[in-house]
């Protein structure tokens, strides 16, 4: 089937198909397999004469997705060449009905995806991006994204700890468009150093600082609150009995009594540029920093405040 020339919209006509004289052949495939996102004629065409190489860009429509398909209708085919320029009586030409186009794609796998998130860790971690090891990385379903060369950012979720069984987003992106986004689960181990006792340590007992030593841990898999530096734990009394070669949890310890039941303490309360200060009474043990019930004694009120030092609580009014 032949087409009468039509009248060409000036705004689409193509350089390369203006020639009044342009001969050529189009011969259109009923499958065919494109890269681009966007299907154009040289993808699903052979083109032969003066048409080549100008038509083969002319623009048919969005492809689909990766590894999908989609139908391109034979006569829209027809009227984009129109569109396009190319005088339909001056070339020959074959159109299907239909011709059914697919995106060529590939799968992204588990190394790569395994090395996109190691990267991520790395640069996130810094400079202790050595104490940062990715256990296991899990991907829900095959990632598949459109065949050529593309470029991947992580996205964590707000908030979140880049510690134990992590969510990640992998944003996929080729020619400055993210072409498919990905969650998988990451299994993140960050190593770092750890308070654990060199001996059994019984309750109540003041724990010195050779009674301690660091010891290098998955932190994702130490009790929470564990102790990470040796001044956390020394002189301090152990509230728990604390086994040895196990990390110490702050929640084990407490601090050394400053004021002992009965001790007179100096009472010291201030606002603004006033300062009062009367003897007092302490009703119970505390350490540097713990709040403490006391007695004011000469109004006998019973008050709560804060130790400062063996000698001083600090009240308010």
């Amino acid at each position: 089937m032949r087409s009468s020339s039509r009248r060409l919209g000036a705004a689409l006509v193509l350089a390369a198909a203006t020639a009044a004289g342009a001969t050529g052949r189009i011969t259109v495939a009923r499958e065919a397999t494109v890269a681009g996102a966007t299907v154009r004629l040289g993808d699903i065409a052979s083109l032969e004469g003066d048409l080549v190489p100008g038509v083969a860009a002319l623009p048919l429509g969005p492809a689909p997705g990766a590894g999908e398909s989609r139908r391109l209708d034979g006569a829209a085919i027809l009227r984009a060449l129109q569109r396009g320029g190319v005088d339909l009586d001056a070339v020959t030409y074959s159109i299907p009905a239909a011709v059914q186009v697919r995106r060529a794609a590939q799968e992204v796998d588990e190394a790569a995806v395994r090395t996109i998130v190691e990267r991520f860790l790395a640069d996130t971690a810094g400079a202790e991006g050595g104490d940062v090891v990715l256990r296991t990385i899990e991907l829900p379903a095959p990632i598949r994204i459109p065949a050529g060369d593309y470029t991947s950012r992580v996205v964590a979720p707000a908030g979140s700890e880049l510690m134990g069984r992590v969510r990640l987003r992998i944003d996929f992106v080729q020619e400055d468009r993210t072409v498919k986004s990905a969650w998988v689960t990451a299994d993140v181990g960050v190593f770092g150093p750890v308070v654990v006792a060199r001996r059994p340590i019984a309750r109540g007992e003041t724990i010195a600082a050779d009674d301690l030593t660091l010891d290098r841990r998955d932190l994702s898999q130490v009790p929470h609150g564990a102790a990470m530096r040796i001044e956390d734990a020394a002189q301090m009394i152990a509230k728990l009995p604390v086994s040895p070669f196990t990390p110490i949890r702050r929640d084990q310890l407490e601090a050394p009594s400053a004021v002992h039941r009965g001790d007179v303490v100096l009472l010291v309360a201030e606002r603004g540029g006033l300062r009062i200060t009367v003897p007092g009474e302490v009703r119970e043990d505390a350490g540097l920093g713990q709040q403490v019930h006391v007695v004011n004694r000469a109004t006998r009120k019973d008050l709560v405040g804060r130790v400062v030092d063996p000698s001083t609580v600090v009240v308010e009014f």
